[in-house]
């Protein structure tokens, strides 16, 4: 029986650590600067403008501004997307992977859109789980007079099972989210590293 080096597991190990790295992914919204529409895409994630209630023909833009330059908005130091209703009291921004698949968040940067923001701002993320239930994590940004952006923790509840978030405030201004896949998708990355090392060094030892 031949037993695998160690050197080897050590680099199973990394490739399973590089691909996790490559696998989480973060929402700058540096993509497409000064966007204007109700479909954006980048990093993996697709947002939307949703409107739940039929007969309901207008709905309001998510927007993506500089992060400077403008007045009467935070300032940044990148690009950001914010969204405001105006139009349509019942739309809002419902936020998925492009593949499909189940995913957690990590972390989120807000800020209300209207700038300087002299009153608390709750932006509510609802998650909807796999197994058809809800959860929700609510931000409250700190007025005050604030133009910036507060960087936020998503709970443990946010952290795997999600197919989809709904951002449910009447106006947010975001950047910097930060989403992971599920949890057992590390768990096949690193099992498919290990697997192919272990087939290449058996193979070469036969040889």
């Amino acid at each position: 029986m031949h037993r695998i080096p160690f050197f080897l597991l050590l680099a199973a190990a990394l490739a399973e650590t590089q691909a996790v790295a490559i696998a989480q992914g973060t929402v700058t919204f540096n993509l497409e600067p000064f966007f204007n529409g109700t479909n954006y895409s980048e990093s993996g994630v697709w947002f939307r403008v949703l409107i739940p209630v039929s007969g309901q023909p207008y709905h309001d833009y998510m927007v993506i501004a500089p992060g400077s330059g403008i007045a009467n908005v935070p300032t940044n130091s990148t690009p950001y997307m914010f969204f405001i209703r105006q139009y349509n009291p019942y739309n809002y921004v419902l936020l998925s992977l492009t593949n499909g698949g189940a995913f957690g968040l990590a972390r989120v940067d807000l800020a209300d859109p209207i700038a300087p923001s002299y009153t608390n701002l709750p932006i509510s993320f609802i998650g909807y789980r796999i197994d058809g239930s809800s959860v929700t994590n609510t931000f409250v940004t700190p007025g005050g007079g604030a133009n910036y952006f507060v960087s936020y923790q998503f709970g443990p509840d946010f952290a795997s099972g999600l197919l989809s978030v709904r951002i449910d405030a009447p106006r947010w201004a975001m950047d910097n989210l930060v989403w992971v896949p599920e949890p057992g998708t590390y768990a096949l990355l690193g099992l498919g590293a290990v697997g192919l090392a272990i087939g290449r060094f058996v193979f070469r030892r036969k040889l």
